[in-house]
């Protein structure tokens, strides 16, 4: 019942925020799409980033009861620490991606001398 309360009220507030983009702010419909497919693309930059620091911190706990001794759990590991840091460094990651690839276009335009 809390899964289908929680899509429920996912799919409400994105119509809320459809309508709000197409009526209000002017957002173009057409372009919903695109908006989705870079989600997704930000989802899998995430997903690589929270799979990279998991298996990078794995070896890392083994090395250090190795190294130290001292016994440290890898439910370090087992953290939702993880996923908002992750978050984060999958978002700075596509925008660094996009921030790039705008600056690429601008530069090859003024090299073409197409600067509108």
């Amino acid at each position: 019942m809390i899964g289908i309360f929680m899509l429920a009220l996912a799919g409400l507030t994105s119509v809320g925020a459809y309508l709000l983009g197409a009526r209000r702010l002017g957002l173009p419909p057409a372009r919903l799409g695109a908006a989705v497919g870079k989600t997704l693309e930000t989802v899998g930059a995430v997903l690589i980033f929270l799979v990279a620091n998991l298996v990078v911190a794995v070896p890392l706990v083994v090395a250090l009861r190795a190294v130290t001794g001292t016994f440290v759990s890898v439910y370090v590991t087992d953290d939702t620490a993880w996923l908002g840091l992750s978050l984060l460094q999958g978002l700075a990651f596509q925008w660094w991606r996009e921030a790039s690839r705008k600056k690429a276009g601008a530069l090859a335009l003024e090299e073409r001398g197409n600067l509108g």
